[in-house]
C-alpha cells in the first residue's frame, strides 16, 4: 500500500490499546416478563404512532397523494370558474 501500513495491524493495536472489560454478572435474577393481561393498541393507533421506517414511508406516500388529489380537485374548480 503507499501508506505503508495494513488496516489489519492498526486495528490489533487498537484493540490490544483498548483492554476488554469483563461483563457484570447480575447478582439477583432478572425480573420475570410481564403479564400478558393488556390489550394490544388498535391497529390505527399503531400505523398512527408507529416508527417503523415502511411504515412512516407508507404515510408519506399516502399524504402526498391525497395533497395531490386536493391539488388537482381545487385547480379543476378554478379552471371550471374561469370558464
Amino acid at each position: 500500500m503507499a501508506l505503508g501500513f495494513h488496516y489489519s495491524t492498526l486495528l490489533s493495536r487498537i484493540r490490544m490499546a483498548i483492554p476488554s472489560l469483563p461483563m457484570p454478572v447480575p447478582s439477583t435474577p432478572l425480573p420475570a416478563a410481564p403479564p400478558a393481561d393488556h390489550e394490544t393498541p388498535h391497529w390505527l393507533f399503531r400505523y398512527v404512532f408507529s416508527q417503523d421506517p415502511k411504515t412512516i414511508a407508507k404515510q408519506y406516500l399516502l399524504t402526498g397523494m391525497a395533497w395531490a388529489l386536493v391539488a388537482g380537485t381545487l385547480s379543476t374548480l378554478f379552471r371550471l370558474q374561469l370558464g
